[in-house]
């Protein structure tokens, strides 16, 4: 998170207990996430930037999916980044962490370019212009033909388009509540917590427009800009730096 968004250790605990439960779709969204990410052989060898890795459930999906690849797991809660390490440690020394703030610019600047940068979760905790800056930065940080992926919760356009977003996470949420845990605690876990920034609105949340968004990646010089995935005012998106001519 970034340094003025008000998220607690607490909050990392209630994440990583009830993540399951409160993410739609959320297997179907990391194997989107792993089939846009790379379009190469699998066993390669080549690094991924995971923004806000969380305890590491997407990170993990990404070292099972490609043998060749290493993962950077960056995180602003110590919590998480303990939780993931511990998870990953199948992984040895293909997964690393470190503790960053996703509104600064100092991680930025790397020696070696990522192949790949992914995040979920974690965008629409910056304004508008902080997007923009940071699709930016990660454009001029990958590495010539490389690729970044985005999921995230988006600010559907219009007040219909808002309801049905409100609509469907909470009937996501509720039916995931069902089938996992056999009765309605963590549905009502997700309402007394305000998950949902549709019906609990939130000034740490700040998603923006997906149309914005695209045209924000086209601007700045991604191609392939496209929409991979979207439900319950969640989508996946994002677009490839060019390779070097020849």
């Amino acid at each position: 998170m970034t340094q003025n968004a008000e998220w607690t250790e607490e909050a990392s605990d209630d994440f990583i207990a009830l993540g399951e439960y409160f993410v739609p779709d959320r297997k179907m969204q990391t194997d989107v996430v792993t089939s846009m990410m790379a379009p190469h052989d699998p066993a390669s060898k080549f690094e991924v930037l995971d923004l806000c890795c969380g305890q590491g459930y997407l990170s993990e999906a990404i070292l099972r999916t490609f043998p060749g690849a290493t993962v950077v797991g960056l995180d602003g809660s110590r919590t998480m980044l303990r939780q993931a390490v511990q998870d990953l440690k199948p992984y040895g020394d293909r997964f690393r962490t470190e503790l960053f703030d996703i509104g600064q610019s100092a991680w930025r600047r790397r020696e070696n370019p990522p192949l790949a940068i992914v995040s979920s979760l974690a965008v629409h905790h910056l304004d508008g212009h902080q997007k923009r800056t940071l699709y930016r930065d990660l454009h001029d940080l990958l590495a010539p033909g490389g690729r970044m992926v985005i999921a995230d919760i988006i600010d559907p356009v219009g007040p219909l388009g808002h309801e049905l977003g409100r609509r469907m996470w909470d009937e996501a949420v509720r039916e995931r509540s069902l089938r996992l845990a056999g009765d309605l605690s963590a549905y009502e876990s997700f309402h007394e917590m305000k998950w949902s920034n549709f019906e609990y609105p939130d000034p740490m949340d700040q998603p923006s427009p997906l149309p914005d968004q695209l045209d924000w990646l086209r601007d700045i010089g991604f191609v392939e800009v496209d929409v991979y995935w979207m439900r319950a005012g969640h989508a996946i998106f994002g677009g490839a730096k060019p390779a070097v001519a020849g």
